[in-house]
């Protein structure tokens, strides 16, 4: 009888031993640390810059896996199941990526962009240049001169601060830049040729 209670006994620890193996199911530590990676890799191709909700979308899933995984720690150790959260850093690893690969895409387009819109700002500061020194001159035009002269000093200052957010790679800054002295250029240029052809209009 002591035999058959001793394997009785061993039989129930054995069983109840496989259930806490079974039940204690390990974190997903692994798949953690590649979703963490992903994001990392993610900011670091630009993606706060060119792809925020991408961005954000992964990082958003990532915490729903976090809060996951502490509901896990919470429960009952035979019933822990880290499955759900394993894929949600599953999907997190994915949907980093495609922020990554969306903000190289995006980067080299505004990278385009923003060469363009220098170029353009350039042409048109020059331009603005060469007509306002032949604005007409007279009685009640210094005014009207020295604030248009103002003008493109303010283009002239915007346009030798692009150079060095240039050599960051803030392509979206050098864009915003252009774009700035392009329209004071364009101001300019509107606001001499208007006078030009009021002054022509006066000497006919």
């Amino acid at each position: 009888m002591s035999d058959i209670s001793t394997i009785l006994r061993t039989g129930t620890l054995t069983v109840l031993f496989s259930a806490l193996a079974w039940g204690c199911a390990e974190k997903p530590a692994q798949v953690t640390d590649q979703a963490l990676q992903a994001i990392q890799a993610a900011k670091e191709a630009g993606a706060m810059e060119y792809a925020p909700e991408d961005l954000r979308l992964a990082e958003d899933e990532y915490q729903k896996a976090q809060e996951e995984i502490t509901t896990q720690d919470n429960t009952f150790v035979l019933t822990r199941n880290y499955d759900g959260a394993k894929a949600i850093l599953t999907k997190v690893v994915s949907d980093a990526e495609q922020a990554k690969t969306r903000a190289i895409t995006k980067k080299q387009q505004v990278k385009t962009e923003a060469e363009a819109a220098v170029a353009l700002a350039k042409s048109s500061l020059d331009e603005a240049k060469n007509l306002l020194a032949q604005a007409p001159k007279g009685k009640g035009t210094q005014a009207d001169l020295q604030a248009l002269h103002g003008d493109l000093q303010a283009a002239e200052t915007t346009l030798a601060e692009i150079d060095p957010i240039l050599a960051k790679e803030d392509f979206l800054g050098v864009k915003a830049k252009a774009e700035s002295v392009q329209a004071l250029a364009t101001r300019v240029h509107e606001q001499v040729a208007h006078a030009m052809q009021k002054a022509g209009k006066a000497k006919a």
